[in-house]
């Protein structure tokens, strides 16, 4: 009886193993694939000057491809490159890429309630393992990779934006920091304040205003469904006008 319980086990135990290697495998299978096809995205954009990190980007090319695009963004050095996509909904994308390819990869796209002209505009990308797509950010919990990489650059419609990170944070889905409805600048303020306070890396941020520009970058992460990983970023210069 014994001996027939422990081939059972046995026998659970490879399948259980088998099971395993076939999901991690279908997983980094769907991963190479997903950055093939955004490899494939970058003929479309090129550095112009390296001191001021102009874009050159055939905006109009990447839209006969899916006119949900509407510019590029780009942390220089790197993962994080690619067409960011303004959708109708926030579903689509999660299993999308950006030429509509039906994958687990999905899309850097913006939230469909928000916009760049509010106060604060979240952009959401998938926590990949590979670090492709937002599965980076998480790095930004170490002092030495913000000081390495503080800038986020967007082009977005004419205009390329050049952006300064101030926090990353682990939130829940439901805290303040996905409140972008307009408020009063001393509402603003205090709201850019906590996140700033609860900031895991120190903020290089001095004085805050509550007229800022805000960016934040949201992804998953892999402990709950309800846990997320944001970056917050400040408009500091608008880089070029096409």
């Amino acid at each position: 009886m014994k001996q027939r319980l422990l081939a059972i086990l046995e026998v659970f135990f490879i399948a259980l193993f088998c099971f395993s290697l076939y999901k991690l495998v279908d997983m980094f299978l769907d991963y190479r694939a997903g950055d093939e096809i955004y490899e494939g995205a970058k003929i479309f954009v090129e550095a112009e000057d390296e001191d001021e990190y102009y874009f050159k980007l055939d905006l109009e090319g990447l839209r006969t491809v899916n006119e949900d695009i509407v510019g590029w963004i780009q942390i220089p050095d790197t993962p994080i490159d690619y067409p960011l996509l303004e959708p109708d909904n926030n579903s689509y994308y999660l299993k999308h890429t950006y030429d509509d390819t039906y994958s687990d990869f999905g899309s850097i796209f913006i939230d469909c309630s928000s916009s760049f002209l509010d106060f604060n505009t979240i952009i959401y990308g998938h926590n990949t393992k590979n670090d492709s797509m937002f599965g980076s950010l998480k790095k930004y919990k170490d002092k030495d990779y913000l000081d390495e990489h503080p800038y986020i650059y967007i082009l977005y419609g004419d205009y390329e934006k050049k952006y300064a990170i101030i926090a990353a944070l682990t939130v829940e889905v439901t805290d303040s920091a996905y409140h972008f409805t307009e408020g009063k600048v001393e509402y603003q303020k205090t709201w850019l304040q906590d996140l700033i306070d609860r900031s895991e890396v120190p903020s290089p941020k001095e004085k805050i205003t509550g007229e800022e520009k805000i960016i934040t970058l949201s992804t998953c992460t892999s402990r709950t469904k309800t846990e997320r990983f944001i970056v917050i970023a400040e408009e500091v210069k608008t880089v070029w006008e096409r």
